[in-house]
């Protein structure tokens, strides 16, 4: 039998994704959720010097992205065609495209240029991917979600219907329920 363990920071973030589609398919895993005195060890032990680390029998894979498409076809989540893994696979990178943007300003060190890049981005570039994102999932019934921005849920209704399908499973309601409080921010 394959023991699965899943490595990433206490936080959701990047490992999130993987660690809802594990648990949404019932495949049992160690959530190994990693601190920093541990992480100075394991960096060099990673496949690429990073998290999130997926290890089946001792073998590890990376990349957040490339283990949930794993995830998803070992699971039957996956499209029925390869044009369907195409359209799956674009929405996810686009969903990325936006993290990344929102990464930018988030970790951003300098305040001030902080504040005018969010005032910005909120003003001239959320909202044309929002509403693009909102486009996807209504016209695919789609299963992406969106982080933290304020009255996103209420602003674009089709998120508030994906988070309430996905957190509706009683196994992902379970596995919420019990989620650690996050000890550190990145």
């Amino acid at each position: 039998m394959t023991k699965t363990k899943f490595y990433y920071f206490n936080i959701r973030a990047l490992g999130e994704s993987c660690r809802l589609l594990l648990t949404y398919t019932g495949e049992e895993f160690e959530d190994h959720r990693v601190g920093m005195e541990e992480w100075k060890e394991l960096k060099p032990k990673t496949v690429f010097g990073q998290l999130p680390i997926l290890e089946m029998d001792g073998k590890q894979y990376a990349q957040s992205n490339a283990i949930c498409r794993y995830l998803g076809r070992k699971h039957g989540l996956a499209g029925d065609t390869i044009e369907e893994d195409l359209i799956i696979d674009q929405n996810v990178d686009f969903l990325n495209d936006i993290r990344i943007k929102a990464a930018a300003v988030h970790y951003e060190n300098d305040e001030t240029v902080k504040a005018k890049k969010h005032e910005d981005f909120a003003k001239n570039v959320y909202p044309a991917m929002l509403n693009k994102l909102d486009e996807i999932i209504k016209q695919n019934n789609g299963h992406l979600a969106l982080g933290k921005i304020p009255n996103l849920k209420e602003k674009y209704l089709s998120f508030k219907k994906l988070y309430d399908t996905v957190f509706f499973f009683p196994k992902i309601q379970d596995y919420v329920s019990k989620l650690p409080t996050p000890v550190y921010n990145f």
